[in-house]
């Protein structure tokens, strides 16, 4: 007979053989487990194999088992109900072909190590760039899904994904998926600047706050200047028109870029912009609005009754009923008010503020 019948035959004898075989490609993590599922009935015979070679043998009917040649024959269980394969124990020499009953269920397994990280690190500044890495040793090319903290899928299905000006819909958990097998979970946090809105008696010094959050603290290198005070041509500096009223940290910088402005006046009232800049152009943003009250008159309340409200937030007529009192007291004494009001009155103006903002 012919070469080119023969091999014809050969062919077809193959194809009838395994006409109705299902092929499947799996992965498996270093160090892990797999299952494989024969797909056959109770109590049938399974007979499992690593690239051609005999890991196990089960009848069915009587339960007996007997292991073969394959190096994984001892890291091994199989299920009676459907001849579940479970391979323990994972290394990459147990990569190959798996075959049950003479190729009826055929699994291409590949055992990898997995390392799941970001760049430039976990913590990110609001609005720079960022490489999240799913790689995958020995398999560059190999496929993966990656998964938003949204769960939306992204359509670039490579092992290393750029992600284009941070914000906060990229905080939180990102999933590499590698197939249906294997699923990896990277952190990410994305900070921005803090700062509050505040308020000030006129004439009362106020900081204007503007900060990182803590957990940026470990992420960022300590300024090297710790002098912040007339450093207009590098680092923080005061940009608007007198610089003579305000006051800037003494401590090293790293998180908080806090400013104090003294003397404070209606005018200066508004919106105030803190900017800080890092190494490699990314500039962050945060915006607070200033308020400045005017200062107690002497027709108003006394400072004990006015710091009372201010912590309780109400105008109570009890309060008022004791601030009269007060009032009657030192009119009917002719004296001035106690040592411990004018403490009280100096708490108030000099210390009952949030913080506010500068730039860098």
């Amino acid at each position: 007979m012919p070469t080119c019948k023969i091999l014809f035959f050969l062919l077809l004898a193959l194809f009838v053989l395994c006409g109705e075989c299902d092929e499947f490609v799996k992965y498996g993590q270093v160090g892990g487990a797999v299952t494989m599922d024969c797909g056959v009935s109770q109590n049938s015979d399974v007979e499992w194999k690593l690239n051609d070679i005999l890991i196990i043998k089960i009848n069915g009917r009587r339960g007996t088992r007997q292991k073969g040649p394959s190096h994984i024959r001892d890291k091994v269980s199989v299920s009676l109900i459907g001849g579940i394969l479970k391979v323990f124990r994972l290394e990459t020499r147990d990569s190959g072909v798996y075959s049950c009953n003479s190729g009826i269920q055929r699994y291409t397994l590949h055992v990898v190590s997995v390392s799941v990280f970001a760049k430039p690190g976990p913590v990110l500044v609001q609005s720079s760039d960022a490489e999240l890495h799913c790689d995958i040793t020995g398999h560059p090319n190999t496929e993966v899904q990656w998964l938003s903290p949204s769960n939306d899928k992204k359509d670039d299905k490579k092992q290393v994904i750029h992600l284009k000006s941070v914000s906060s819909n990229d905080d939180g958990q990102w999933t590499c998926l590698i197939k249906d097998d294997l699923n990896f979970s990277l952190k990410l946090t994305v900070v921005g600047l803090q700062t509050t809105a505040v308020k000030v008696p006129e004439g009362g010094n106020i900081t204007l706050p503007c900060s990182l959050p803590r957990s940026m603290a470990d992420h960022l290198p300590t300024v090297s200047f710790p002098t912040l005070k007339k450093t207009e041509t590098k680092g923080l500096h005061w940009s608007g028109d007198d610089s003579s009223r305000v006051t800037f940290t003494s401590d090293q910088l790293n998180i908080n870029y806090d400013v104090m402005l003294t003397n404070a006046q209606r005018s200066d009232e508004g919106k105030y912009v803190c900017t800080v800049e890092f190494e490699g152009g990314v500039k962050l943003t945060a915006e607070t609005n200033l308020m400045v009250v005017a200062k107690l008159s002497g027709e108003g309340p006394p400072p004990e009754l006015s710091v009372v409200q201010d912590i309780l937030g109400v105008d109570s007529p009890v309060l008022a009923g004791i601030s009269g009192g007060l009032e009657s007291e030192a009119e009917e004494h002719n004296t001035e008010p106690s040592q411990q009001s004018k403490q009280l009155q100096h708490q108030q103006s000099g210390s009952s503020t949030p913080n506010q903002a500068a730039t860098k």
